[in-house]
Formats: C-alpha cells, structure tokens, sequence
C-alpha cells in the first residue's frame, strides 16, 4: 500500500493532472469558497455529524482520486512496457541481421569490412602490401593476368579462387594458362584445407596429395624486406616471412604481393602516389605510377608501371605494366573481389572421381642442413654479370664442368657454399634462335658439388625421377639416365672421383641429351 501512494503528487503531475492549469482566477474562486463557508451561522446537520460526513466524503473522494490516478499510471506503465520490448525485439531482429553468421550449415561469413577514404602515405601503403594477411580473413576473386617477354612470347593467366585464412582455414583455387595464341599450357586446381592439401591437373586428370598446415602469420617491417639484394630475393623473402604462402597459385600475385612490391616499390622516389581514392569493384583503391627499378624481372619488357592497390588490406587489385612507348606489357584486370565475404566450407574439400592419384615426392628433413647454404653469386640474362659469375665459378671449383660448342648459350649462374663445400649452377639455352630473347624453351640445368655435401631442394632438379633408361661414361663421369613424366627430357646423376654431375634436360629427349653429354667437359680457367 506504502508503494501504490509514494510519489503520488508527481505521478499525478506528470500524466492525469499535466494539463491542468491553477491560475489566480482559480485560486480567488477557492478562497471565496472558503469564506463564505465560514460565514454560515446554521448547520442543517449537528456539527459533529457535519464534520463525520465532511471526512468521510473526503476520504472517498481521495480514495476515488488514487485509484483513478493509478488506473491511469498502469496504463501507461503497461503501455512503455509494450513499447520497450517491441523496441528490444526490433532491436534484437536488427542485430541478429548484422550478426556476422560465423558457421551456419557450411557458410563461414567474417565481419563485414569497411572501406578506407583518409589518404595514405608511402610508409602505410607499403607496410599493408607487405602484410596483408593481416588486413583480411576471406577473400573470393576472379582475375585475368598477362605477361609479355622481350622475345614476344607472353602466356595469360586465369584466376578463380575462394580463400579463408583466419578462424576457418580453406581454399579452392583453379588456375588455367594458356599461350597468347590462345593453346591451353596448364589447367590446375587447387584445394586446400587445415589438414589436407590437393594439386589437381585437369590435363593428366591427376592429383597430388598432402598434408598441410598453415602458419601463423607474423607481420614485418619495411626495414625487414626492402633492402634486399635482387639476386637473393626470393630465397631470403622467405626467410624473413617465415610464413609459406596458401597454396593459391598465381592468385598470391595479387592477395600477397610481398615479392611485386619489393620489386617495383623499393625505390620511393622512382614512383609516385597518383590518385589517393578510385573505385574498383566497389573497393577504394589508391593509385601508384612509377618507373621500374633493377629488380624487375628482365626477361618482361617493363619501364613504367601503374598499381591500384586496396586501401583496406594491402591487395594488389590490379595493375598494368608499360614499355618505353608506353604500350600495355603486362597486367592484371580483376572481374571480381570480395574481402570477408562468405565461404563455403564445402568446397574446401575436393571431388576426386575419375581421377588418378601421383605417389607424393620425397618431402624435405627440415634438419637436412638447407639452412646453411649460402647464395654468394647469381646472375642472370645479362651476359657481362652471367661471365662474371661463370668466372669466379672457374677460380674457386676445380672440379667444374661446363657444355662447349656454339649450340649452348649460358643463360644463369650461381655460386652457393654449405659449410666448406661449394656448388656451382649454371643453365643453358641449347640451339636458341639468334632472334629469340631470354632463355628460350629448349634447357639444360647443371649442377656440380662435392657428394658428402647438402643442396637445395628446389627447382628442375626435384624430379619424379622414373624408370633408369641407361648407364654410361663420357669424359670421365660415370652416368645414370632416367625418365622423367614428361614427353621430353630427362635427369642425368652423374659422379667422378668425390664430386657429383646432375643434368635436367627440357624439351630435350633422352637420347639427344646423352648425346650432348659428350660436350659437357672440365672448365679450363683463362
């Protein structure tokens, strides 16, 4: 009862009595009243019974008044109530529509991400392209990628992919390409998950199985990556990252642009920021134009280059490559990005009807002593810094030897020490017209190096090597030949004394490349 009156004159204030205004008038009328009350010298009742009855009215009339007033606040008590949880419902339905839906039947969906309109430095712009693992957690895209080669020979890529790389871990990948003259060269499918991982060529109708696992991806600093040498950048990209790229293919070029950003972007000054907001795709992307340094891959007919780049993760979204004339060399044209978008976790798991499966390569002892191997020299294309590699080559490895005879063109070398052991490389176009610039397709791969010594695992030298064809000697190398999975070439394992031979021939038969070995002879220093 206590709490049914407290407040009661500010309740009453507030709703049933919140129109009502006293003025003087009013009160004069009560003050009248109230005299002429006094004024009455005759009671029609006795005075007590008068005063009983006065109470009683009164208390009636209070009685009435409260319960009335009450009334009225319940109603409008029930009625806020009503509104409030229409509000908190309508609230709710709201929220759960926003609510990223992280795994609902199969579809994983991130937080939506939010474009970025303030202007960009250098420094910001840079630090993204290199770290742009850190800046999304899905991505769907679909691009087309040319290159042209100074020989006029160039291939086109394209690019399907769905990608998560954070909370659930998955991709399917397809990539297909093909000659400019429009002949299918590769067509792969890629499929990955947190456990397992597939490479699936549509051309053999074959696949590669194994086991994956991703890395968590550490951020680095410019002053990490861009002081890098161009001739050991590769090698040492990774080791800076110590993070693999996902198995994506050529979609890396674009959502990890480490490798491309180190190239063209290291030198500030030779590239500008064009246009600090264009849209693409729906996406706010920031213009870079520039001239391109000597870390561009020289084989590609580049001067200048043009970047749109994400303003939000870092991802090079498109770019386009320029000659001196300023004709179109190269370029990448998106057909579709989406950052965050929603997954389907089904298709990170592949259909495997029909085809056949490749018993896996040998994987790598991370123990194997790799990491002690050193790149001391590398060149390649220019023919001035291949000889002068070639040279130290011949000063510092008495066991080397080389092909002789106008048929073979020296292409690259590489000097590389594990431990006190040294190794040489050297790659050779074989019979490589006088008009075709850079490597051209016909190859020989060479290596040399003391047999107690370890070597890279990498390149045309980790072949499924296959059944041994031949053995045989020529100019003092004892030879193994075997076939390789493919309609030319082979791998030659060689050995003389405490040193060991391997040559991988490319679009070379077995038997024309036995042929050859009668050319591969010591090095005689000039």
């Amino acid at each position: 009862m206590d709490n049914m009156f407290s407040n009661l004159k500010e309740k009453m204030n507030g709703t049933i009595l919140k129109d009502v205004e006293f003025s003087e008038k009013s009160k004069d009328k009560v003050r009248k009243a109230i005299r002429s009350s006094k004024s009455r010298k005759k009671y029609i009742i006795h005075p007590k019974l008068n005063y009983i009855l006065s109470l009683s009215v009164s208390c009636i009339l209070i009685l009435g008044l409260g319960y009335f007033s009450l009334s009225k606040l319940d109603d409008v008590g029930d009625k806020q109530i009503a509104e409030n949880s229409e509000r908190s419902l309508t609230t709710k339905s709201e929220n759960n529509e926003k609510a990223p839906n992280n795994l609902n039947e199969g579809i994983y969906t991130p937080p939506e991400k939010k474009e970025y309109y303030d202007d960009m430095t250098k420094e910001e712009i840079l630090t993204k392209m290199l770290n742009t693992p850190d800046y999304f957690q899905t991505v769907v895209g679909k691009f087309e990628q040319r290159n042209i080669y100074n020989d006029g020979t160039g291939t086109d890529e394209y690019v399907d992919y769905e990608i998560s790389i954070e909370n659930e871990i998955g991709g399917h990948v397809s990539f297909v390409n093909k000659s400019l003259e429009g002949e299918t060269v590769q067509e792969n499918i890629s499929v990955y998950n947190d456990r397992q991982q597939w490479d699936i060529d549509l051309i053999t109708n074959s696949y590669l199985e194994r086991n994956y696992n991703q890395k968590e991806f550490q951020p680095v600093s410019i002053e990490e990556v861009l002081p890098l040498d161009s001739n050991q950048l590769y090698d040492k990209l990774l080791d800076i990252y110590d993070w693999q790229e996902p198995p994506v293919w050529v979609a890396g070029v674009s959502l990890f642009p480490f490798y491309k950003t180190v190239q063209y972007l290291e030198d500030v000054e030779q590239w500008d920021i064009e246009k600090q907001n264009e849209e693409l795709l729906g996406h706010n992307t920031v213009v870079l134009y520039g001239s391109v340094g000597d870390k561009v891959d020289r084989m590609k007919n580049v001067d200048t280059f043009r970047f749109w780049v994400d303003k939000d993760t870092g991802i090079l979204a498109k770019y386009e490559e320029y000659d001196s004339n300023g004709n179109i060399t190269g370029y990448l044209y998106p057909e579709k990005l989406e950052v965050n978008a929603s997954i389907n976790l089904d298709e990170f798991s592949p259909n495997l009807d029909g085809l056949s499966k490749e018993e896996q390569p040998e994987t790598i002892d991370e123990d194997s002593g790799e990491e002690d191997i050193e790149i001391l020299e590398h060149a390649d294309y220019y023919k001035d810094e291949v000889n002068e590699v070639l040279q130290t080559l011949r000063q510092n490895i008495d066991f080397l030897y080389e092909f002789t005879g106008q048929d073979f063109d020296l292409y690259a070398t590489s000097f590389e020490r594990y431990k006190d052991f040294n190794h040489a490389y050297l790659t050779y176009s074989y019979k490589k017209d006088p008009n075709e610039d850079g490597s051209g397709t016909r190859l020989l791969y060479v290596r040399s190096y003391h047999k107690d010594s370890v070597t890279r695992s990498w390149g045309e030298f980790d072949t499924n090597k296959g059944e041994r064809l031949d053995t045989f000697t020529t100019n003092d190398i004892d030879w193994k030949m075997y076939e390789l999975d493919r309609p030319k070439g082979a791998h030659f394992v060689g050995s003389s004394n405490d040193y060991k031979y391997e040559v991988v021939s490319q679009d070379i038969s077995a038997e024309e490349t036995k042929t050859l070995l009668e050319s591969f002879k010591k090095s005689v220093i000039d």
